[in-house]
């Protein structure tokens, strides 16, 4: 389902729900621009955390680095096109976003799989070990995506296999707000 196509709205993530955040993609059906894509995963109540390559210079394309997760204070200090509408649309960093209901349950499972992703982050390979495939695994390990699959090696692969696993998904793009609510989630604002 299509709930956004660079329309303004308000997208809620609710605690039974996970899903992610391709960066760079303007659309469902686009790909992901030069800039590379990114892909974050979107924990229950609209949290954003990442799995990035840990380089001396951030925004450094690395083949082989330490991995490292960023929480949305990181992500908003760091990569501020990831978190705020006015940085993202002066970048031309459009969101598409997958959200998926998996149960409160699996939620939880969720959260506790990226923490240990942060305790103990896996080494960063940008085949076999990047964001899209670290988040792929999580997925997995919930049972949102079949454990068969091969695990996409790109932001748009882990976009269209998501989206074939759970053809019901909430789809939903724009140049993306998170806003803090009072349940210490985030309210997801999608401006065209």
């Amino acid at each position: 389902m299509i709930e956004s196509a660079h329309a303004p709205g308000v997208l809620v993530v609710g605690p039974d729900e996970v899903g992610i955040a391709c960066r760079y993609k303007a659309g469902p059906f686009a790909r992901s621009t030069d800039e590379g894509g990114h892909a974050d995963a979107i924990l229950p109540r609209g949290v954003p955390v990442g799995y990035y390559a840990r380089t001396k210079r951030d925004r450094r394309l690395a083949l082989i680095a330490p991995g490292m997760v960023r929480d949305a204070a990181a992500l908003l200090r760091d990569r501020p096109e990831y978190m705020r509408a006015t940085e993202a649309r002066a970048r031309i960093c459009p969101t598409t976003f997958c959200i998926l209901r998996v149960g409160e349950s699996r939620a939880a499972d969720f959260v506790s799989i990226w923490q240990e992703i942060a305790e103990n982050p896996p080494l960063f390979l940008a085949v076999g070990g990047n964001c899209a495939q670290v988040i792929a695994g999580a997925l997995i390990r919930i049972g949102a995506m079949p454990r068969g699959w091969v695990r996409p090696g790109s932001p748009d692969g882990l976009f269209r296999a998501l989206h074939a696993a759970a053809p019901l998904a909430r789809i939903a793009t724009g140049y993306a707000e998170f806003e803090p609510d009072e349940a210490g989630g985030y309210l997801i604002r999608l401006e065209g």
